[in-house]
């Protein structure tokens, strides 16, 4: 989705260029999606399609598969090789958007919900911090809907559905990520400190969590702060060259997290520590029985 916020209007040099910049961004951001699927892929047949169907196994094939097809269209789109050839009216273009921004929402909802049942796990006994947690992730969604319902009908394009400009409400789409995101995050760096402080840092589970909650908070802030940031420059003709590498990583976030969770749980057991004036609140082992549902 090629996105511009309102700006003074560039040159068609200035156009021609950022569309093909844009468009070998996407190719790169598609490229590295596809080829971690493929090095994956062993590890996807050993542990995810054994497993019975489940609302979590149909989230991977979800943010893993998705994304992928998602840009794969995109490069139809906006395209001045192609693009032309179709013959594309508005009214096309608007529903083109309308088709990647609803896709996007959900991938994001998608993702977040795995890392939100990372943080269910470490805080299984605690329902405020669950329920806080759910609320946080209603309004995250609701935030991104609302941005993207806002911003729809200022959309406008150019004779190839290239967008050149979109209203500022956008912003609300990606905020609400980045909030979420870190409260998230927050959350497991408070457990994984008490953890330590009470001597059961070393736990298999625990050092997981906090390596992969870590790794995809900065990946994922890092990519959606990197994409609003290029709408805050002068000329917006390159705003949107992240949007595939948004898809891209966090498809990525969302499979590898719950790969490297069925790794550990086929692995040998390591021993957990424990604090001697502190018993851990979990049976700390190497898988997460998650809602019932072992990842």
């Amino acid at each position: 989705m090629v996105l511009h916020l309102l700006a003074s209007a560039p040159s068609r040099n200035e156009q021609a260029l950022a569309t093909r910049v844009d468009y070998a961004s996407s190719v790169a951001a598609l490229t590295f999606l596809l080829y971690d699927i493929c090095v994956t892929f062993d590890d996807e047949v050993n542990f995810v399609w054994p497993k019975p169907w489940t609302h979590v196994k149909c989230i991977f094939f979800f943010v893993r598969y998705i994304p992928l097809f998602v840009q794969i269209s995109i490069l139809f789109i906006a395209n001045p090789d192609i693009t032309p050839h179709f013959h594309f009216t508005s009214h096309d273009c608007f529903i083109f958007e309308v088709y990647q921004g609803v896709l996007t929402v959900l991938v994001f909802a998608a993702v977040d919900y795995i890392l939100i049942l990372r943080v269910y796990a470490l805080y299984h006994d605690n329902a405020v911090v669950r329920t806080a947690v759910l609320v946080a992730f209603a309004m995250e969604v609701c935030a991104m809907c609302v941005g993207l319902g806002l911003s729809l009908g200022g959309i406008e394009f150019d004779d190839i559905c290239l967008t050149t400009s979109v209203p500022e409400t956008l912003i609300i789409y990606g905020g609400g990520t980045i909030i979420f995101q870190t409260f998230l995050f927050v959350l497991t760096v408070v457990k994984f400190v008490r953890a330590v402080r009470e001597g059961w840092g070393n736990a298999p589970l625990v050092g997981l969590v906090m390596r992969d909650g870590s790794w995809a908070f900065f990946l994922l802030f890092a990519v959606v702060a990197g994409d609003g940031a290029l709408y805050a420059l002068k000329n917006h003709t390159y705003a949107s060259v992240l949007f595939g590498w948004l898809l891209s990583l966090f498809s990525f976030s969302g499979y590898r997290v719950l790969l490297n969770l069925d790794r550990m749980h086929i692995g040998p057991r390591l021993p957990t520590t424990q604090s001697t004036t502190h018993d851990s609140p979990y049976q700390f082992t190497t898988g997460i029985a998650m809602d019932g549902e072992s990842l």
